[in-house]
């Protein structure tokens, strides 16, 4: 094949490459071009803010509920609220269109807001928006969530170019019958106080609005169709009014925490759209002071409100000896000391008993059998035991280590043979007569064979 040939092939090979790669690389850019983001990355989230936070210099860091939590060294804990009815729970809604609509995407009890704001300093910020503005990433006034209240003509705010805003100051601040119906109403027979939301109450223009945030900063937010709280009893205003509160400072028992109404001031849409990364910084740093700023997107209770403060004494252990666990103490300690007692007299090691030395264990088995023949008055019986030992003990002292190999007592008697002949006829002749003997014989008998085998045994054993 030619060098032009295979100059040709490599280039379409080169191009076939890159076509993939590009193919590859256009589905992936569909595909994430299509993908929801989750709730923290989209504009409802407040992910924008950690960052612009951590590049100011301040440490903001985000929990997702994922692994434990420290609350050491947290000055604020912000938790944004994305669920606008706590008492009613998790909501499931159909395919379609219907999941646009969504007002709760993220569901959370009132107990579990309750317990964060016990334990940490809490800044809440309300719901504000549907779900819809999270999957496709643009506000629409049909995204906006039902209110509590809705703001009439009477009042008019006007701010720079942008058309008036109406603020109704009359707004019924009673929580609507029916949600009380269905949980909404605090239990007055708790003793334990719980997280109240306040009102929410939106004006009729629905466009961008310079909202001025008074004396608590000198400066003015730029919110789409800005949305205020009518405040329950336990909270004071801290930008606008009681009836049409933006910012308010509230307690819980021993507890203060902060409400956002509006969520556009400080979300990801609003820094973006609003251009209220000043403000944001501004009203953060204030809240936080010289402590961390933790994000908790988490929905269940990892910190403790009231933790354990009981100082253990002697008395809390003493209570494990009283009756009826005397009686159970007392029976653990006498099984105990049985156990004990029984395992010192069968555990204990032999040689330590029956004195140093080998064939020690042997020599007591030995006495042993010895003692139980006399008993049994088996004369015979206890003479061919004897002659056994004998034999044994002139195979130690004939042959030594030898002895294991077999045979030993012939081999004895062999060695015997060399020395004295007819003492190794006579020791045979003796320990075979023994071994003949009945098991119950005279006494008399027994006595005279006895001296024969021992006068026999010293003998061979002088030799040794």
């Amino acid at each position: 094949m030619s060098q032009a040939a295979n100059d040709g092939q490599g280039r379409a090979w080169f191009l076939v490459t890159v076509l993939c790669a590009a193919a590859v690389f256009a589905l992936w850019f569909l595909a994430q071009r299509d993908r929801v983001p989750p709730i923290e990355q989209s504009a409802l989230g407040l992910d924008g803010l950690g960052i612009w936070l951590n590049a100011d210099g301040m440490d903001a860091r985000r929990f997702h509920g994922r692994g434990p939590l420290s609350g050491e060294g947290v000055g604020l804990r912000v938790l944004p609220l994305y669920d606008h009815d706590l008492d009613r729970g998790s909501v499931t809604f159909g395919g379609g269109e219907n999941t646009y609509l969504n007002a709760t995407p993220r569901g959370i009890s009132r107990h579990v807001v309750t317990t964060k704001i016990e334990t940490l300093p809490t800044f809440i910020i309300l719901p504000k928006w549907r779900d819809g503005v999270r999957m496709l990433g643009a506000v629409h006034p049909e995204f906006l969530i039902p209110v509590t209240g809705s703001a009439g003509p009477a009042e008019r705010i006007t701010t720079g170019a942008n058309a008036d805003l109406a603020i109704d100051r009359e707004v019924d601040r009673e929580v609507d019958r029916a949600d009380d119906d269905e949980g909404g109403r605090v239990d007055e027979h708790d003793p334990r106080p719980t997280y109240v939301d306040p009102a929410i109450i939106r004006g009729e223009i629905l466009d961008w609005v310079d909202v001025p945030l008074g004396d608590f900063l000198p400066q003015s937010a730029r919110l789409y169709a800005p949305q205020f709280m009518a405040l329950p009893d336990n909270c004071v205003p801290l930008v606008g009014d009681p009836d049409r509160a933006l910012l308010a400072e509230c307690s819980l028992g021993e507890a203060t925490y902060h409400v956002l109404s509006d969520p556009d001031l400080i979300n990801n849409h609003g820094l973006a759209q609003g251009d209220n990364a000043a403000i944001a910084r501004a009203l953060i740093t204030r809240l936080a002071g010289d402590g961390d700023v933790l994000i908790d997107y988490s929905t269940a209770v990892y910190l403790t409100a009231r933790p354990d403060e009981h100082q253990r004494s002697w008395a809390d252990m003493a209570r494990m000896f009283e009756p009826p666990f005397t009686w159970l103490w007392l029976a653990g300690a006498g099984l105990l000391a049985l156990l004990l007692w029984r395992a010192g007299i069968r555990g204990r090691p032999l040689l330590s008993i029956y004195g140093q030395g080998h064939g020690a264990a042997r020599a007591v088995a030995l006495q042993a059998q010895a003692r139980l023949m006399r008993n049994a008055h088996a004369d015979g019986a206890l003479l061919r035991t004897l002659v056994a030992g004998r034999r044994q003990a002139l195979a130690d002292a004939w042959l030594g280590r030898e002895r294991r190999a077999g045979h030993a007592f012939r081999r004895v008697v062999a060695r015997l043979r060399l020395k004295d002949e007819a003492l190794a006829a006579h020791l045979t002749d003796i320990f075979n007569r023994a071994d003949a003997l009945p098991d119950r014989i005279r006494p008399e008998v027994a006595a005279d064979a006895l001296a024969d085998v021992e006068r026999a045994y010293q003998k061979a054993l002088e030799l040794a």
